[in-house]
C-alpha cells in the first residue's frame, strides 16, 4: 500500500534557494523601510516544534531533508524585524497547539517559544480548541503576543479578556488594522464549548472592514483559519480587506494570489516555510500593491537557529517523557493485517464509531489498510506513540453525501478486496460478504476515467443502521452522509473511484484517526475496543 499521507511537496529549485538564503541574510527591497511594512510568519505548525525529516523538491529531485523546527523558523523571523524594526509584523494563523509538546505541556512550551521568537498577532485555529476552551485560555497566559478573535463570542467563557476583537497599529506613517476570522466548521470538529462563532465568515469580514475603515485604518489585514478557498471567496465578496494571512487548507502559496484588490498568501504546514511580505507604501500610507515582493523562504539548511529559543527549547525537551501517556485500555488491540482486512476489526470499529458519533454522519467507510501497527497491543497504557502508529498515515477524514446505489457498489469492491487493504471497515452500516460469489471487476481506463468490468454478486444483507440500532434496507435514491478518508476520496484509493465520482458537498474535516481518539481520552480514561458486532461477515 503506497504511503497515504496527504502533504503537499512544493519545487525548490536551487534559485529559490539561493534568493531565500539572500533575503534571509539580510537582503531588503529597494524601498526605504520607513515606506515598506513588512508581514512574516507561519500557519498550521501543528505543534512539530523540533525539526524533523521532510521531502522537498529540488531541481526537479525529490530529497529528504530536516526541515522546520521553531528555533530555526524564530531566525527568519528576528531577521525580518531586525531590517525593518518599526514595520514589520510577525503573525500566526493558528493551529500551533498540537503534539506531544502540547499533550504535555498544555501549551505552556509552545505559545512561550513563539513568544520568544516574535510573534505578534495570533488568529487562533480550530486545533486550538481540542483539549477545550480552558486550556486554550490558560496556554495564552504564556503568550506575548495579541490574540485575535474577532469572529467569536467569548463572553462568559474562559477566553473573556484573553482575546481582543481586532487590533490597531501606527507603524511608518500607516494606520493599520488587523482582525480575524475562524473556519465556519468549528463546532463541528472541535470542542469550543460554549464559544461560538458570532456570524459566517462573509458577514463577519465585512463587519470588521467596516469598523476598522470607522476608526480610520489606512490598511486592513485579515489574519484567517479558513483555508485558501475560502480566502479567495471573501476577497472576492468583501471589499477593503488588503491583505489575507491564511491558514487552514494546508495550502502553501507559491506566488503571491491577487483577488481583486486583495493580496492573499497561506502558510502550508508543519513549520516547513515561512512567508514574508514586502508592502510598498505611497504617500498616503496605502499600500502600492503592484510593487508588493513576495518570499516563499523554506526552513532548512542554511537557516540556523536562534540560540535563545533553541535554549528554551531544549529546557522543555529535556522534561518530555519518552512517549505521552493519554489514557490505558483493559483489553488487547489487534492490529494485525489479517484482523484488518480478513474480517471485521474491533479495532477499527471503535474508530469508525468515533468518527461518526462526532460528525453525525449515517455511516463511516475506512479501508483496512489504512488502520496499521501491524500487531497486537496489549492492554496497558494507550499512549501518543501507539496512536501515532496505528495512523501512521494521518489522513484527514472527509464528510460527503453519496446516494444508496453506489454504497451497494463500494461494498461488492470491499468484497471483491477481500484479504488486502481495500476490505472497508464500517460504521452505521452492516453487510455481509459471501466469497463463493462472483467478484466485482474494475478497470482504470486510459483516459483516467474507471468503469466496472463485472459486477460483483458477493454483497447481501445490507442495513443502515437507524437511531433506534434496528436496521433498514438501504435505498437506491437516498442520499447518504458518508464520513471516510482523504486517500479514498481523493486519491480514489484501492480504487474507491465513487467517492470521487459520485460524492457531492465534500468537506474535509482537518481531523485524522489520532485526533478523534486522543479526543476521546481527553474526556475518558479508558478506551476499550468492543467485541465486533456483526457488522462484517464473511461467509468463505
Amino acid at each position: 500500500m503506497p504511503i497515504l499521507k496527504q502533504k503537499q511537496h512544493f519545487m525548490l529549485f536551487f534559485s529559490i534557494i539561493f534568493l531565500t538564503y539572500i533575503t534571509f541574510s539580510g537582503s531588503t527591497s529597494a524601498t526605504s523601510q520607513k515606506d515598506q511594512i513588512t508581514i512574516v510568519g507561519t500557519a498550521d505548525i501543528q505543534g512539530l516544534i523540533e525539526p524533523f525529516e521532510q521531502e522537498y523538491e529540488i531541481n526537479g529531485s525529490k530529497v529528504e531533508i530536516m526541515g522546520g523546527g521553531i528555533s530555526r523558523i524564530a531566525s527568519v523571523l528576528k531577521q525580518a524585524k531586525s531590517e525593518n524594526p518599526s514595520g514589520t509584523f510577525v503573525l500566526s494563523s493558528g493551529d500551533d497547539l498540537m503534539g506531544r509538546y502540547f499533550h504535555t505541556f498544555k501549551g505552556k512550551a509552545i505559545y512561550s517559544l513563539m513568544s520568544e521568537s516574535g510573534y505578534g498577532v495570533y488568529a487562533p485555529g480550530n486545533h486550538e480548541f481540542d483539549k477545550g476552551t480552558e486550556v486554550f485560555a490558560n496556554a495564552l497566559k504564556y503568550a506575548s503576543f495579541d490574540t485575535i478573535c474577532s469572529d467569536l463570542m467569548v463572553e462568559s467563557t474562559a477566553l473573556e479578556g484573553k482575546c481582543i476583537p481586532y487590533k490597531i497599529v501606527n507603524a511608518n506613517g500607516a494606520k493599520i488594522g488587523f482582525f480575524s476570522l475562524m473556519t465556519e466548521d468549528l463546532p463541528l470538529i472541535t470542542s469550543p464549548g460554549k464559544v461560538k462563532l458570532s456570524a459566517d465568515n462573509t458577514v463577519s469580514a465585512r463587519k470588521m472592514v467596516e469598523i476598522l475603515k470607522g476608526e480610520q485604518c489606512d490598511i486592513i489585514i485579515a489574519v484567517t483559519h479558513i483555508g485558501l478557498d475560502q480566502d479567495k471567496s471573501i476577497a472576492q465578496k468583501v471589499e477593503g480587506i488588503d491583505v489575507i494571512f491564511g491558514g487552514h487548507s494546508h495550502e502553501v502559496t507559491k506566488q503571491l494570489v491577487r483577488v481583486g484588490d486583495t493580496l492573499i498568501v497561506n502558510g502550508g504546514e508543519e513549520g516547513s516555510y515561512v512567508l514574508k511580505l514586502l508592502l510598498p507604501l505611497d504617500n498616503n500610507h496605502r499600500i502600492k500593491k503592484e510593487e508588493a515582493e513576495y518570499f516563499l523562504i523554506p526552513v532548512i539548511d542554511p537557516i540556523t537557529a536562534d540560540k535563545k529559543v533553541e535554549a528554551i527549547l531544549e529546557a522543555y525537551k529535556a522534561q518530555l517523557p519518552a512517549t505521552v501517556i493519554l489514557g490505558k485500555t483493559t483489553v488487547e488491540w489487534d492490529l494485525t493485517t489479517d484482523a484488518l482486512r480478513k474480517g471485521e476489526s474491533s479495532v477499527a470499529d471503535l474508530i469508525n464509531d468515533l468518527l461518526r458519533d462526532k460528525f453525525s454522519v449515517d455511516i463511516v467507510m475506512n479501508n483496512g489498510g489504512a488502520f496499521r501497527g501491524k500487531k497486537v497491543y496489549p492492554p496497558g497504557n494507550i499512549t501518543d506513540t501507539m496512536l501515532h502508529e496505528i495512523d501512521e498515515f494521518s489522513n484527514n477524514a472527509y464528510m460527503m453525501n453519496i446516494e444508496g446505489k453506489y454504497l451497494r457498489q463500494i461494498l461488492e469492491h470491499s468484497a471483491a478486496s477481500y484479504g488486502r487493504g481495500g476490505l472497508m471497515q464500517v460504521s452505521g452500516i452492516h453487510y455481509t460478504i459471501d466469497l463463493s460469489k462472483q467478484p466485482q471487476v474494475i478497470k482504470h481506463n486510459d483516459d483516467g476515467s474507471w468503469s466496472i468490468e463485472q459486477a460483483g454478486e458477493r454483497v447481501s444483507n445490507i442495513g443502515i443502521v437507524m437511531p433506534d440500532g434496528s436496521l433498514a434496507p438501504v435505498e437506491d435514491d437516498k442520499v447518504y452522509k458518508v464520513l471516510s478518508n482523504a486517500y479514498l476520496v481523493t486519491h480514489a484509493g484501492d480504487g474507491y473511484f465513487w467517492f470521487e465520482q459520485y460524492g457531492t458537498d465534500k468537506k474535509n474535516t482537518y481531523t485524522t484517526f489520532y485526533t478523534v481518539m486522543a479526543g476521546y481520552l481527553e474526556k475518558h480514561t479508558v478506551m476499550d475496543p468492543k467485541p465486533v458486532d456483526g457488522r462484517l461477515k464473511v461467509i468463505h
